[in-house]
């Protein structure tokens, strides 16, 4: 994956990810800043397709929000396990996507009419919650503001910079980063309503 290198970017990267553990924003904000676009290349290039590859980054870096403070610097550097949970999660996608394929199999009962089965290996139960917390941060996305919403997907899917955005769309720089901001906020809480068990507003 590429990015920043070098000893004083891997400080860096551990300190973004520290302040994350700590629920720093802007330091999640910063490091999706600069990886989001090279973690969808990395999800696109196994799932090959874009919509897929999107729920993908958001399951990558909904993750980093949750398990930021587990991060072990004696296992790899972070753009190590940045990758790696890239990785991982576009092939759970995959899988899943092949399950939900094959989970109905027409099946001749010999006498000429078909039947259909449930693969032994397809897992019902693991799609319903992938799908389920697909559908939520889908939510949590519509629960923003249009402009709120535009600046994140931008960013956070189209994998562009603050600063290409605030360009791309003539506003300014100041603008474009606080609507990130609060539009992750807002997020963050929505989703942690929802995966807690609570009714998002």
């Amino acid at each position: 994956m590429a990015g920043p290198e070098g000893p004083a970017a891997q400080m860096e990267e551990l300190a973004l990810i520290r302040a994350i553990a700590a629920g720093d924003k802007t330091a999640f904000g910063s490091l999706y800043d600069r990886y989001a676009g090279t973690v969808m290349a990395l999800c696109l290039r196994v799932l090959g397709d874009r919509a897929e590859a999107e729920e993908a980054v958001t399951d990558v870096f909904w993750q980093v929000w949750q398990q930021a403070g587990r991060f072990d610097l004696e296992r790899g550097q972070p753009i190590a396990w940045l990758s790696t949970l890239a990785r991982t999660r576009a092939i759970d996608r995959r899988r899943a996507l092949a399950r939900r394929r094959s989970l109905v199999v027409p099946e001749d009962d010999g006498a000429g009419s078909r039947t259909e089965r449930l693969p032994s290996d397809a897992d019902p139960h693991a799609d319903a919650v992938g799908s389920e917390q697909g559908e939520r941060v889908r939510r949590a996305l519509s629960s923003l503001a249009p402009e709120q919403r535009r600046v994140v997907e931008m960013n956070f899917f189209g994998g562009l910079s603050h600063k290409d955005i605030a360009a791309e769309l003539g506003e300014p720089l100041g603008t474009v980063k606080t609507r990130i901001r609060s539009g992750l906020a807002r997020m963050k809480d929505v989703l942690s309503a929802a995966f807690e068990g609570g009714v998002a507003p």
